[in-house]
């Protein structure tokens, strides 16, 4: 019997992925980074974290290891990228959906 409601780690790493998405917007709204010359560039990577976190919810509540897992990925090439600043987080994002993705497999078998 599958179980009922959306996955739970999924979720949390949803979370985890739009609150630093957040959190980046703020450190840039509060002039924090300096982003003179780079408007595309903190443009692009703003959608990109709202994007990671919205896959990761729909992945979540469709309860789907295909979008997690694809999630987890983009979590986890983006906190590489990003591990001076923003990254340490997303790593850990990358980690609990990469959880919620073998979790969601392993249930669908």
């Amino acid at each position: 019997m599958a179980p009922a409601g959306p996955s739970i780690p999924g979720l949390l790493a949803a979370a985890l992925s739009g609150a630093v998405a957040v959190w980046y917007l703020a450190l840039i709204a509060q002039g924090a980074v300096g982003t003179r010359g780079a408007e595309v560039w903190v443009a692009s990577v703003a959608l990109l974290l709202f994007a990671q976190a919205g896959l990761a919810a729909a992945g979540a509540i469709r309860r789907s290891a295909p979008l997690v897992a694809a999630a987890s990925a983009l979590l986890l090439v983006t906190g590489v990228l990003g591990l001076f600043s923003i990254g340490a987080p997303l790593l850990l994002a990358a980690v609990i959906a990469a959880g919620a993705a073998a979790r969601e497999w392993v249930r669908s078998r």
